[in-house]
């Protein structure tokens, strides 16, 4: 049974665990996964770089439980990209916006009464109002709470992996940097539900 939703509003989650080699981990999870369009077309633009099209693959051969939100923003994004012009730098950050903002969005999958959990690295995305059975939760606290249940034998070996990528096609300039070691954010809802991995 599906515990939760996880709502991944930018591309540092992914990002993360691709560098580990540990994507896997998502589906560990046993939850739907909703990703917005233009964050999908971030993850997913560049299919000559080795991330870009594992990502891809990764995400269209799991469909459920992914699920891709359309946007504005994206639907604006995706014309211009076949257009040929210039895309907005931010326009992950503004779809989030959007889904977060309109009824048909966020609001839907919380009026189910089931916990929605927003998996981010973002820190700036931590300020807006949360409504009750919302969790915020960081890739980090992710990973310390996968291993309190035993999907995973050591959070620590995940991060270092994700700090010094050696896994094959991983490069130096891969590597993440956290700002919520070493115990990540896990920040639960105010009312409503519960939450572990």
């Amino acid at each position: 049974m599906k515990r939760c939703t996880i709502i991944l509003p930018d591309s540092g989650p992914i990002n993360s665990l691709w560098v580990a080699d540990r994507l896997n981990l998502l589906l560990e999870l046993d939850m739907r996964i909703v990703i917005v369009d233009a964050v999908y077309d971030e993850l997913t633009s560049d299919l000559s770089y080795l991330k870009d099209a594992e990502v891809k693959d990764f995400i269209d051969g799991n469909s459920p439980p992914f699920v891709i939100e359309r946007t504005d923003i994206g639907e604006a994004e995706r014309e211009k990209r076949r257009l040929g012009q210039k895309l907005k730098k931010n326009a992950g950050e503004l779809a989030m916006v959007d889904f977060v903002s309109d009824e048909g969005g966020l609001e839907r999958y919380l009026k189910a009464n089931e916990p929605v959990a927003i998996l981010f690295e973002d820190a700036g995305l931590r300020v807006f109002n949360r409504p009750p059975n919302l969790h915020l939760i960081s890739t980090v606290g992710l990973l310390r709470g996968l291993e309190d249940v035993g999907v995973i034998a050591s959070a620590d070996e995940v991060i270092d992996e994700m700090l010094h990528p050696s896994k094959p096609g991983r490069r130096p300039s891969d590597a993440r940097k956290f700002t919520d070691l070493p115990e990540g954010v896990d920040e639960p809802a105010a009312i409503g539900s519960s939450w572990k991995p």
